[in-house]
C-alpha cells in the first residue's frame, strides 16, 4: 500500500500543466491546487496507515504559461506563489524553504499564436509550446470584427495566412488556441485539453476547430451552453475537453455514455 501511496504521490508531482493565455494565472492557480489538494490526500491516508510523506513535492514548477501582456504575466507569478504559500499554512506545513518568492521561468511572457517578425509576412511563424501532459485555459474571447479593431488588419492577415488550411477565415480568436492544443496532443506534446470559449464556437466557421480535433482525437467532455460572467459582462460559453481518443467515456451537458 506504502509504495502504491509514494507511487501515486511521484505521478503528481510529474504533472506538466500549461495555459497558454494565463492572464494573471487564475488557472493556473487553480490547477496547482487540485494537484496539491490530490497530495493531501495522500498524505493523510499515509499517516492514518502509520506511514509518513513529510512535506509536499507537488510545485509551481510543474506550471507552464505563455501571457502577451507585461502587467499580467508579472501578476500571474505573484498569484501563483501566494497560492501556494497559503496552501502550505492553511494545512500545518508553515512556510516554504526561502526564498519563499522564486522566478518562475516556465510562465514566459510572448504571443501564444503568432511568432517571428512581423515587418515581413515571410517573417512570421507559429511560436513553440512546451511539452506537457494538460492544456488547460480560458483563450481570448472575440470575434472578426473585434478582432481587426484591437489587433490591427496587418495581425489579423498574417495570422489568417499562417493557420490557412487549418482555421478557416473569420473564424473567432479563440479557434486557433484550440488548433494550437489540438496540434500539440496530435504530435504527442500533451496528453489532453480543457479549454473554454464562446458557445458559437459550435458553429459557423468555428465548428471547423471542433471538427479538426475530432479527426485527429476526440472531444471527451463538454459543456454546451453555460452562463459565465466575464468582466461584469454576461456571456454564454462551451466548455471543451479532449484527447488523442483515448478516453472511453464521453459526457455531454452532464450525459455520459461510453465509446
Amino acid at each position: 500500500m506504502f509504495g502504491l501511496l509514494r507511487g501515486f504521490r511521484e505521478e503528481l508531482a510529474a504533472v506538466q500543466v500549461l495555459d497558454a493565455a494565463c492572464g494573471s494565472g487564475n488557472f493556473l492557480y487553480v490547477a496547482l491546487r487540485l494537484l496539491l489538494d490530490l497530495e493531501w490526500e495522500v498524505i493523510t491516508l499515509a499517516r492514518d496507515l502509520g506511514d509518513s510523506l513529510a512535506f509536499p513535492v507537488v510545485s509551481p514548477a510543474q506550471l507552464h504559461g505563455i501571457e502577451v501582456n507585461t502587467y499580467a504575466y508579472e501578476l500571474a507569478q505573484t498569484t501563483i506563489w501566494i497560492g501556494y504559500i497559503q496552501w502550505w499554512r492553511d494545512h500545518g506545513f508553515g512556510l516554504p524553504a526561502e526564498p519563499i518568492l522564486k522566478p518562475l521561468d516556465a510562465i514566459r511572457q510572448m504571443d501564444a499564436i503568432l511568432a517571428g517578425d512581423r515587418s515581413q509576412e515571410t517573417g512570421v511563424r507559429e511560436p513553440e509550446w512546451p511539452a506537457v501532459d494538460v492544456i488547460i485555459g480560458n483563450p481570448p474571447f472575440l470575434g472578426d470584427k473585434k478582432m481587426r479593431a484591437e489587433m490591427g488588419d496587418e495581425y489579423v492577415d498574417q495570422l489568417r495566412t499562417l493557420y490557412a488550411g487549418r482555421i478557416p477565415g473569420q473564424s473567432d480568436l479563440v479557434c486557433y488556441w484550440f488548433e494550437k492544443a489540438r496540434a500539440q496532443i496530435a504530435a504527442g506534446k500533451a496528453k489532453r485539453a480543457g479549454l473554454l470559449a464562446t458557445n458559437s464556437i459550435r458553429g459557423g466557421a468555428n465548428r471547423a476547430v471542433l471538427e479538426r480535433i475530432k479527426q485527429t482525437g476526440d472531444i471527451f467532455w463538454a459543456m454546451s451552453d453555460r452562463d459565465w460572467l466575464l468582466e461584469g459582462v454576461a456571456v454564454n460559453v462551451s466548455m471543451v475537453g479532449f484527447d488523442a481518443g483515448i478516453e472511453k467515456l464521453r459526457a455531454l451537458d452532464g450525459k455520459v455514455s461510453s465509446q
